[in-house]
């Protein structure tokens, strides 16, 4: 399939760099470059924009991706030899299902070939389109969001309900997080139905506390999908949902750079920016440099498993009163990450996942980590 018949490629005529910028070391200079002299089959990460926001609760979005590239291009290359290309927008459907179906196709088509998308949107529900290109294999969601994106009962899909569609139409959705919510913002009642669905939510307060605690959830994504609403409106005034609260312009930035980390993320996407509502560009800006440290993350990423006969990694194993079988852990000793190693109870399948040096403090002081508990359901559930 030819990807490009999707696409309308990116006029890099119309975005001057401003007078700071040094051309010779900007991400525009290369990406410019790149887009003459490097095949596509040799790049490793792919930005394509999407102009629509149909679906939106507040329409406006769809000027973005040309806004975040104006703010974006002028930063840093990272580096010389960086195998980014910039593909330009999906040319945008009849309907907002054409685009859904076209982003589909894109995505599909580039992580097939191994490649790693940013997506920059558009509104939010645009992540059900991505999510259609995972229709043949499991999925990790990490939704960055200050609410959870689902309303029950609903059946039209919109930038808060788009979690509906992908509960309900993507089977092979294995886990969903959202990270960053306000408590306030979320009824119990969404809590406690949330936890029956075996969803994880961390709120705004407990990632501030401690920003690494959200590094394994990024580290097993396959799908990150970044609301600019979770980020206080005084930092990012061109977004609709206007809250005092949220994460602070460099709590965002941190999260896009673990992401760039991320071992096993496929595709990016940074959503619901709205230019019109915007004070002085700054969403804009602030925008450019989330995704710019989500390419630094992922240019400098150290891809590790603590899988086979890797000498790299210190194991634990911990006797736990209440279970059969005991709690395998292993820490890098090159990064200090953490992993969990967990089996279903009849030993077919066994299967490692990130988590933190707390899990592993909680199982050694024989208190099983939640995280266990909800993979060990997870796994059961498949097995049956």
């Amino acid at each position: 399939m030819d990807i490009k018949l999707y696409l309308k490629p990116v006029d890099f005529s119309k975005f001057k760099l401003p007078d700071w910028a040094q051309p010779k070391f900007s991400l525009g200079t290369i990406l410019e470059k790149n887009h003459s002299k490097l095949p596509l089959e040799k790049a490793e990460i792919i930005i394509i924009g999407v102009e629509d926001d149909r679906s939106a609760i507040v329409k406006g979005s769809s000027k973005a991706p040309n806004k975040i590239r104006e703010y974006l291009y002028p930063l840093n290359r990272i580096s010389p030899r960086f195998k980014i290309l910039d593909l330009g927008n999906i040319k945008t459907g009849k309907t907002i299902n054409d685009t859904y179906f076209a982003l589909k196709d894109v995505c599909a088509s580039l992580i097939g070939a191994g490649k790693t998308v940013v997506v920059l949107g558009g509104s939010q529900d645009l992540t059900f389109g991505i999510t259609k290109a995972f229709e043949e294999t499991p999925f990790n969601l990490v939704n960055i969001d200050p609410k959870l994106d689902f309303k029950k009962g609903i059946k039209t899909i919109n930038s808060e309900t788009y979690l509906n569609f992908i509960f309900e139409k993507q089977p092979n959705l294995y886990s969903q997080s959202t990270l960053g919510y306000q408590n306030y913002f979320v009824d119990s009642l969404e809590l406690d139905h949330s936890y029956e669905m075996e969803t994880e939510n961390k709120r705004l307060g407990e990632i501030r506390y401690d920003m690494s605690s959200i590094e394994p959830y990024l580290r097993d994504a396959d799908i990150l999908s970044f609301d600019l609403n979770a980020i206080r409106q005084l930092e990012a005034p061109g977004q609709y949902f206007g809250s005092p609260n949220g994460l602070y312009a460099e709590e965002a930035c941190q999260v896009g750079h673990y992401a760039g980390m991320a071992d096993k993320l496929k595709i990016a996407g940074f959503f619901n920016l709205i230019p019109r509502l915007d004070q002085g560009d700054l969403s804009c800006k602030l925008m450019a440099q989330i995704v710019w440290h989500f390419l630094e993350g992922f240019y400098f990423k150290k891809v590790e498993s603590p899988c086979g006969t890797n000498n790299d990694f210190n194991e634990f194993i911990i006797e736990i009163d209440d279970i059969d079988l005991p709690l395998i852990f292993y820490q890098s000793q090159k990064t200090g990450r953490w992993w969990m190693k967990i089996s279903d109870d009849d030993e077919i399948i066994e299967r490692t996942f990130s988590c933190s040096e707390e899990d592993y403090r909680m199982a050694a002081q024989n208190d099983i980590p939640d995280r266990w508990w909800r993979n060990i359901r997870k796994l059961n559930r498949i097995v049956k």
